[in-house]
């Protein structure tokens, strides 16, 4: 459903005006079929802003759009006896082991298991497959035990030349099909992925030729007629098109981040420059986003080479520039970087250059296969989850005609797509990378990649815009609110790229109090080095909440006219979002606060409304993750011990929930579940289960769960339930209140990348609003889209007005209505066995869509019209981007305009 309020707008970038009355009377006639009014572009000057934020940076600005995410009818819907019957899994995992498998294999197992159907595990991917025997092992649910947190894949994998032969692959058949399997579920890049389609297509010949060797019988061949696959993507190099982040990526990115935080000191200490190596082969995602991260200051990646001949002149003339606010410098690039005419860049050869010509005591780093080790992180363990969960779903309720499909996420949401056509593009991508034709390498990437590249050209080295800006407005940055990771890194990347712009930027100290003191602090460019890696708010806070009642406003305005304050951005909670709400809605009282709000939800909790995730979160699951694996240890070690773990979140349950399911625990105490004695005596039952054959449990309980049965009631329900008996051993009770251990520690790296980008739709938003509201200097905005949420929805930014977000917010309980992660949250006792009576059984959630980012943005029946634009950026080459004007349809205010930016299909 669309909000209540929609505004069309067309920003048009470049330096004439595109009157879009000429386009096409046939285009125009269909449009007005749809009640579209035909729009006129404005005027706007020609500056770096075109391609700002670097980037095309989300279609946000342009529309705003709300859509409550329902999932009335499912794609997967839970299967019922009927439609499983004679129905058998395998599942394996194949090619280069990654992250976050094994909570794959975990979460595809545990659905078939609950709907009893025989799941078996191939050891050793197709090596396993063609020689059969012992490498074929059915699953029981105590094989799946805390496998979650180990890294790596449990099953093991190999690399089959026999497979790659159809002889090999006839084995694989006759050994699957004695094992009466007509369903697959492979877990791997796209040679594992092509190889299990190739499979499928002769299935049908290789049933005819074993039938007719009599290898198999008539019953087999009739039980095995056909054969369903739906695999996952399991690579850290995140080198598949049509998803936005595969598994192993993000624990990769931590690998690498880890290790260029900890660099940067030893570089700051001896004025060093560091040269940091990272896997990838082809694709460059982990460099940039480790760029980005990181805030290194150079980038070096095969999509985007540096755009001249002589390239090591531009890297030093680079590095010398930044020298000037720092003592050391960061490089990090991809192991297949080339130079415009693709030949290959070392890094050896890179500190050859820095060394000789700047004279750098410069060290080289090659992460390697540290990168692919460790246990994974919590994001990379919730992807794969949520990936093998509908990926059983899926190939459960395949048919014959069903074909191959990949199950993957785009930002926050779950999508299916044509496994052979995300295979071919993929490879499109590389054949595009050979041709040396960059920009159709980027655009088969995704957006994400060009708009973090750009974001990363954007803010990482000084320089203000060519053309200074016809007014040079006046910016303020403000936290309000509990302290949450990622929050330095949305200011630095707010700061750094207004400063570029040529606008004036002020940090508010201590939050809303030092805005009603008018304690202000102009920000420069190295105030804010290093502040991506740092925890907390450099600029503090509080939770102190402005009101009319209090005089409060008036001092702010009081505040805002003597610095002549143009815009202001508000980052954190709940708290903040009442700030930015109390504040619009005293507009009509108060001329200066007609002037933009923005707000990016920074938040722990994730209640913010008008997002589906909050910077912070991804850190503070990372940390919860990491407390369950270690009281996991403990209790092993102390036999038969369930320990109940509290976290904090207020009356908001995401934390809680989705650190439950990523860590494999026995279930989680939310508030919009609700607890009951009949749910808590269920717990216990299951454990008096459990530990006959298992030695630990763990639960997790939100803080505000319920008042009556807190953790300590929890406590004492096992302290005397748990006595022995003849059935059951004793088995005892524990508490772990984490507290405010997890506001703080490091960001994570999807926490810091989250943020340059909300960061980067934050400003493209501001000057938006501000540009159409300035006249003569003086900006006066009242229009109900100029106060906003900057948050993600689905595989989208968005932009959410505070009018549209009214109806949609529980003030009492500071939250959303509306919790997205409810279905997903049930995947948590279904995954353990630990099912109630009272509890909602999941509903697949991913959608089959194409595979081109851009076809699915722009996925319509109705007409679209695309305004071509060519821009450049600083050591970038010039390329096009493509704003798409598509009308939807609304319910509630007919037909609007939706403009959706994106990549072009040609260049320039």
């Amino acid at each position: 459903k669309l909000g209540k309020r929609q505004t069309t707008t067309l920003r048009q970038i470049g330096q004439d005006a595109v009157d879009i009355e000429m386009a096409s009377p046939k285009l125009l006639k269909r449009m007005s079929a749809y009640g579209t009014p035909s729009p006129l572009a404005r005027q706007r000057r020609m500056t770096m802003r075109s391609n700002s934020l670097a980037g095309e940076t989300p279609h946000v600005p342009e529309a705003m759009i709300y859509r409550m995410e329902e999932h009335t009818d499912s794609p997967n819907p839970w299967p019922t006896e009927s439609v499983v019957q004679n129905k058998s899994v395998a599942i394996f995992t194949s090619g280069g082991d990654a992250p976050g498998m094994n909570s794959a294999v975990r979460a595809a197992a545990g659905v078939c298991l609950a709907v009893r159907v025989p799941v078996y595990a191939i050891y050793y991917g197709y090596k396993g497959m063609v020689e059969g025997g012992d490498n074929f092992k059915r699953l029981r649910r105590c094989d799946l035990y805390d496998i979650s947190s180990k890294g790596g894949t449990i099953i093991g994998s190999a690399r089959c030349q026999e497979f790659r032969t159809r002889e090999g692959r006839k084995k694989a058949a006759a050994n699957l099909i004695q094992h009466s399997i007509n369903c697959l579920i492979p877990i791997g890049g796209d040679g594992s992925l092509t190889g299990a389609d190739m499979f499928r297509k002769e299935w049908p010949s290789f049933i005819e030729e074993l039938l007719a060797e009599k290898e198999i019988t008539e019953e087999q061949a009739t039980h095995c007629a056909d054969l369903s696959v739906v695999g996952m993507v399991g690579s850290i190099d995140n080198d598949m098109c049509g998803v936005s982040m595969t598994i192993g990526c993000d624990t990769a990115l931590h690998r690498i981040c880890e290790a260029v935080d900890s660099l940067t000191t030893t570089a700051q200490s001896h004025q060093r420059t560091f040269i940091i190596e990272v896997m990838g082969r082809n694709c460059g995602f982990l460099a940039m986003m480790a760029a980005l991260a990181c805030g290194a200051d150079y980038v070096l990646v095969p999509e985007s080479p540096p755009d001249t001949e002589d390239w090591e002149t531009m890297l030093c003339d680079s590095l010398t520039r930044r020298r000037r606010f720092t003592n050391f410098s960061l490089v990090i690039m991809a192991e297949g970087a080339t130079d415009r005419m693709r030949r290959p860049i070392s890094s050896e050869y890179v500190k050859k250059i820095l060394s000789e010509r700047l004279g750098h005591d410069t060290r080289v780093t090659c992460l390697g296969h540290i990168q692919r080790g460790g246990k994974p992180s919590a994001f990379d363990r919730l992807l794969a989850t949520r990936c093998g969960a509908e990926a059983a779903l899926a190939v459960l309720n395949a048919t014959p005609e069903t074909p191959s499909r990949i199950v993957g996420i785009r930002w926050n949401k779950m999508v299916q797509i044509s496994l052979a056509e995300a295979v071919e593009q993929t490879k499109q991508a590389n054949m595009a990378l050979q041709k040396k034709d960059f920009l159709e390498t980027q655009r088969l990437r995704g957006p994400a990649f060009r708009q973090e590249l750009n974001m990363f050209l954007r803010i990482r080295q000084y320089h203000q815009d060519p053309s200074p800006p016809p007014v040079q407005y006046n910016i303020a940055v403000m936290f309000v609110g509990a302290p949450s990771c990622g929050m330095n890194a949305a200011a630095k990347a707010i700061i750094r790229d207004l400063i570029n712009g040529g606008h004036n930027v002020y940090g508010v100290i201590e939050g809303v109090a030092g805005l009603i003191e008018g304690d202000l602090e102009q920000m420069t460019w190295i105030k804010v080095k290093g502040w991506s890696s740092m925890g907390g708010c450099q600029l503090g806070t509080n939770r102190l909440i402005p009101s009319l009642e209090d005089g409060s406003i008036n001092k702010i305005c009081t505040t805002l006219r003597k610095y002549a304050i143009s815009a202001m951005v508000v980052v954190g909670g709940f708290e903040s979002y009442l700030t930015v709400r109390n504040m619009y809605q005293a507009r009509d009282k108060h001329p200066e606060l007609c002037i933009p709000l923005a707000l990016i939800p920074a938040t722990i909790s994730n209640n913010v409304p008008g997002t589906n995730m909050s910077l912070g979160a991804d850190t503070a699951m990372n940390l919860v993750v990491d407390a369950i694996d270690k009281l996991k240890q403990s209790a092993m070690s102390s036999r038969r011990r369930v320990f109940y773990l509290e976290t904090q979140g207020a009356y908001c349950g995401f934390l809680a929930s989705m650190c439950a399911l990523a860590g494999g625990a026995d279930g989680a105490y939310t508030f919009e579940e609700g607890m009951s004695l009949q749910g808590i005596w269920a717990d216990v039952c299951h454990m008096r289960q459990k530990f006959k054959e298992c030695s630990h449990a763990v639960y997790v309980r939100q803080e505000k769960a319920n008042d009556a049965y807190d953790i300590d009631f929890l406590c004492k329900v096992i302290a005397e339930e748990g006595k022995p008996t003849k059935d059951c051993p004793e088995f005892t009770a524990r508490q772990v209140i984490l507290g405010h251990l997890q506001q703080g520690g490091t960001p994570s790296p999807l926490d810091r990348v989250r943020a340059a980008r909300l960061a980067g739709s934050c400003v493209q938003f501001l000057l938006y609003e501000l540009d159409r509201n300035c006249v003569d200097g003086t900006v006066s905005c009242c229009a109900d889209e100029s106060a906003a949420v900057i948050g993600i929805h689905d595989c989208e930014e968005t932009v959410v007005t505070m009018e549209q977000l009214e109806t949609e917010v529980d003030f009492k309980h500071r939250c959303s209505k509306y919790a997205w992660w409810s279905n997903v949250h049930s995947l948590i006792r279904i995954l353990e066995g630990s099912v109630r009576p009272h509890d909602m059984m999941y509903t697949g959630e991913a959608e089959v869509v194409p595979v081109g980012f851009d076809e699915a943005v722009c996925e319509s029946s109705m007409p679209s019209l695309n305004v071509s634009v060519s821009f450049a950026d600083e050591d970038a080459a010039t390329s096009t981007s493509t704003l798409c004007f598509t009308p939807t349809t609304s319910t509630d205010a007919g037909t609007t305009p939706v403009l959706k930016s994106q990549e072009s299909l040609s260049t320039v």
